[in-house]
């Protein structure tokens, strides 16, 4: 690691894609999706991180898509577009870069918050700074022939 391994974010991407129990009406999809978004802004803030980079996703379904973002440290989630029919089956792309929470535990809060809104579901993590071969100490590897993809339980 290097001394200035606090300024090396954390980052990671996850996609997965799912059916809401029911047809939802579009506010309340706006509001479940974005709710998730908050509770891992504000889980990341809570396990340590001491900037939000940027936490962000895109949700499709049918021809729409919401997309929203977060920055801030009480987990604002803004949208630049949002479901205006109702919503059951959808896609999902999340990023999120923190800096001072380790890429791993930030990958569990994802997953874990993710979950929590959205169900049982099966989510894909990858590394965006760092990689997963274990013999690479490289905090901040690039390497495209090492793994990405972080395993979660």
């Amino acid at each position: 690691m290097t001394d200035d391994e606090e300024f090396i974010p954390s980052a990671i991407a996850a996609t997965a894609a799912g059916s809401l129990r029911t047809v939802t009406d579009a506010d309340d999809a706006n509001a479940l999706f974005m709710g998730m978004l908050k509770n891992v802004t504000v889980d990341c803030v809570k396990e340590g991180s001491w900037m939000i980079g940027h936490i962000k996703a895109n949700v499709r379904s049918s021809d729409e898509m919401l997309s929203m973002s977060s920055t801030t440290d009480d987990g604002n989630v803004r949208c630049r577009s949002s479901f205006t029919v109702p919503v059951k089956d959808y896609s999902i792309t999340v990023n999120v870069i923190v800096y001072g929470v380790e890429r791993h535990r930030a990958a569990g809060i994802l997953v874990s918050d993710m979950r929590a809104a959205l169900g049982d579901i099966d989510i894909t993590v990858h590394s965006e700074v760092g990689c997963e071969d274990p013999g690479c100490s490289d905090p901040a590897c690039q390497d495209k022939d090492h793994e990405r993809i972080i395993t979660i339980r």
